[in-house]
């Protein structure tokens, strides 16, 4: 069954938004119940299955790093996590996996653009998330942003280099 593509982008995007809420407002149960129907939907809905499950897989490995980086230098206090992300957190990055072939792609495309727009766009979905979640930080929120963004200067264009060789490995 196919949806037009410009359909596709819209729903990709908002079902990213929904999750998104979901996940920080949720917690586990609800982030759960919002996010594994969107990713249901998407990969039944999606021409690119085989590129959004490597995406998906390179964004889940990338964040769980990221965000226990986070939470071991003490830097992110989530209750019940000590050092490893809880399911909520873990999720948004699979809900990114399938957004970086599709609504974001042509950020994710073009590499400057990528860096700049992750340097200043994950630090402020992490600002808005501690806001409305039970997690806190811990330390200098200055230095914490800064950490963050200089962690996502670097991520988003190495997460489309182990994309397209990946990518390039599963086709031949």
């Amino acid at each position: 069954m196919a949806i037009k593509s410009q359909y596709f982008f819209w729903i990709n995007l908002v079902l990213f938004q929904i999750g998104w809420f979901a996940a920080i407002l949720g917690g586990n149960l609800l982030a759960i119940f919002i996010i594994l129907p969107a990713l249901s939907w998407h990969f039944f809905y999606s021409h690119c299955k085989k590129d959004d499950v490597i995406a998906l897989l390179i964004c889940l490995i990338m964040g769980i790093g990221h965000d226990s980086l986070l939470l071991n230098l003490n830097l992110l206090i989530i209750p019940q996590q000590a050092h490893f992300p809880p399911l909520w957190l873990i999720s948004l990055w699979a809900l990114l996996g399938i957004t970086l072939n599709h609504s974001l792609r042509w950020i994710y495309e073009r590499p400057m653009i990528a860096a700049v727009l992750g340097t200043i766009a994950a630090p402020l979905s992490y600002l808005a998330g501690v806001k409305l979640s039970d997690a806190e930080w811990a330390g200098s929120l200055t230095q914490i942003i800064f950490i963050i963004a200089a962690i996502w200067i670097f991520l988003l264009p190495l997460h489309r280099f182990l994309f397209l060789k990946l990518r390039h490995y599963v086709q031949n």
